[in-house]
């Protein structure tokens, strides 16, 4: 089963993704055809491959939009079975022990939250919910197919849902699931989350935008069902 790595994104942390992540095989950065010149040719030179792609001229709610193309373009342009795709301000430590427990996933994500965790965003999406629902979207495993299915597409106008709620939904319903972001109903229905992974190889999926450890929150907040 071979495996590889799409980070989506710009390029601001264009140093340290690339002096950790070059390490690993089959490395894809998917960014904007507008990101400097001397970012790009630090990542090349460090063979990991760049594919450059228009900015979607709407972005959506919280950037969902640029999100999706960049990952999508990413997915695309890799060749291999099953991927790691993070976001271009996140580093996860201990990566090659992780991607030996997450080899063979059909789709995995970190962390879903327990109901009524935040009530702030609360949001229509073909029923109504009272809950910042994870699948967290910093990092996805899963297979080239599944990832292809759930990040091809764009949305038209400024739907006020969380990205990582909206990717899934877009999954769930392209594949026939009933959507109904629970923890149950997605482990029925063959996805997975991998915190208790992270926890048990001493993982960190560091934020460095928000300079948090992302296993470390949802451990401390108990906002995660394993």
């Amino acid at each position: 089963m071979k495996q590889g790595i799409v980070i989506q994104g710009p390029t601001e942390y264009y140093k340290e993704l690339t002096d950790y992540y070059s390490q690993f095989e089959n490395v894809i950065w998917a960014t904007w055809n507008n990101e400097s010149v001397t970012n790009l040719n630090y990542i090349r030179s460090k063979n990991i491959k760049v594919v450059l792609i228009e900015p979607p001229t709407f972005p959506g709610y919280m950037n969902v939009n640029m999100q999706l193309a960049s990952s999508y373009a990413g997915v695309k342009h890799l060749d291999v079975d099953e991927i790691l795709k993070v976001r271009s301000d996140t580093i996860v430590t201990n990566l090659d022990k992780l991607l030996l427990r997450l080899q063979g996933r059909k789709l995995s994500f970190m962390a879903t939250c327990k109901v009524n965790v935040r009530k702030d965003l609360a949001y229509e999406l073909e029923y109504y919910h009272h809950s910042h629902d994870y699948p967290a979207d910093n990092v996805i495993y899963g297979k080239i197919e599944d990832l292809k299915s759930m990040f091809d597409f764009q949305i038209n106008e400024l739907l006020p849902i969380p990205p990582e709620s909206l990717i899934i939904w877009n999954y769930m319903v392209n594949q026939g699931m009933k959507f109904y972001l629970s923890y149950e109903n997605m482990i029925n229905e063959g996805i997975s989350f991998f915190t208790q992974d992270c926890l048990d190889e001493n993982v960190e999926v560091n934020w460095l935008k928000r300079e948090v450890n992302l296993v470390d929150w949802y451990k401390s907040k108990e906002v995660y069902d394993y």
